[in-house]
């Protein structure tokens, strides 16, 4: 009786895992018989022994986007390191059309590239991102706009002023300068991929509702060491910038235009001792006491011009606002 009731739960299991397989064909078929089979032709033929074949099927297959993308990065994970090359090629021409719906995979696909085992098919792939730095980092741009973060960008203004951390020698004039993210930010985790895609980020400021939990943000940190990340307690910006080893008050180095500061008054070298009353210690106090505040509301700031005391009313900016 034993025996028997080992068999029937032998054959069950038996059973069970020919449907699991039978389902796994199935469901693969079904995502290949969405290619046209001429595509499939053109995939197979990357491997092919004919040369005029594999060049043909590399000139081909971009045309039809999207869709080839996911075999062929099952092809660079096969043996032939040619055919993994010029499979990372056609996804690099896809990328390269800029087509909506098929460029973000293929960009996607090739950052999945640079981590690949292989390590021919990762240089490859980096190879291939590094070709497209301008374009990467423009639509990296859009993206995070259209998503509801801030991204400020340096001026030839900016870089002429020699402003504080302004990155040496090669800045250019387009490049950006820090990124905002707050309570309009629509992104999610997901969208944090655009950010890592900025080269030689300097700044990262959070404004207090932001809606990312501290995995993705300890995760964004490890993808740009270099990057200086702070946390603001409000939206509230007064817009400049000062030295962090001042005592006694904040030294006003540089101005931002168009800003809180500017609008007020407030100029270069100005040094503040009291905002809204109270007194400020150094920058990183001033921006407490910033913190402690909204964007609109209107403070009496304090500072020494020259020697010469002065009270400049001040209404706050906000970190949020769109850049002109």
């Amino acid at each position: 009786m034993s025996s028997r009731v080992v068999l029937i739960a032998g054959c069950a299991l038996i059973t069970a895992l020919i449907f699991h397989c039978e389902i796994s064909v199935a469901k693969e078929a079904k995502e290949t018989a969405k290619l046209p089979q001429q595509a499939i032709e053109y995939i197979l033929d990357l491997e092919s022994e004919d040369f005029k074949a594999r060049e043909k099927a590399t000139r081909t297959l971009p045309e039809y986007g999207e869709q080839v993308i996911e075999p062929l990065l099952k092809v660079t994970r096969g043996e032939s390191l040619e055919a993994a090359v010029r499979a990372i090629l056609v996804i690099e021409r896809i990328y390269e059309q800029g087509k909506k719906g098929s460029v973000d995979k293929a960009e996607d696909a090739l950052d999945s590239l640079t981590k690949a085992a292989n390590p021919s098919v990762a240089i490859r792939a980096e190879e291939a991102i590094d070709r497209h730095a301008g374009f990467r980092e423009e639509r990296a741009v859009r993206e995070i706009r259209k998503l509801g973060g801030k991204v400020k960008l340096w001026t030839a203004e900016d870089i002429a002023n020699n402003i504080p951390n302004a990155p040496p020698n090669n800045t250019l004039p387009g490049q950006v300068r820090y990124l905002v993210l707050g309570s309009k930010w629509t992104g999610g985790e997901k969208g944090l991929r655009y950010i890592k895609r900025i080269s030689r980020l300097q700044a990262l400021y959070f404004i207090k509702g932001h809606p990312l939990p501290d995995l993705a943000l300890d995760d964004l940190h490890k993808a740009l060491p270099r990057t200086h990340f702070q946390d603001r307690d409000s939206d509230a910006m007064l817009g400049i910038s000062g030295p962090p080893d001042t005592n006694g008050g904040c030294l006003v180095r540089d101005v931002s235009d168009g800003l809180a500061a500017q609008k007020a008054g407030i100029q270069s070298r100005d040094f503040i001792k009291k905002f809204d009353g109270k007194n400020v210690e150094n920058f990183d106090s001033l921006v407490k006491l910033i913190g402690q505040k909204e964007a609109g509301d209107t403070v009496d700031v304090e500072l020494y011009r020259d020697g010469v005391p002065m009270t400049l009313k001040v209404t706050l900016s906000s970190w949020l606002d769109k850049e002109k």
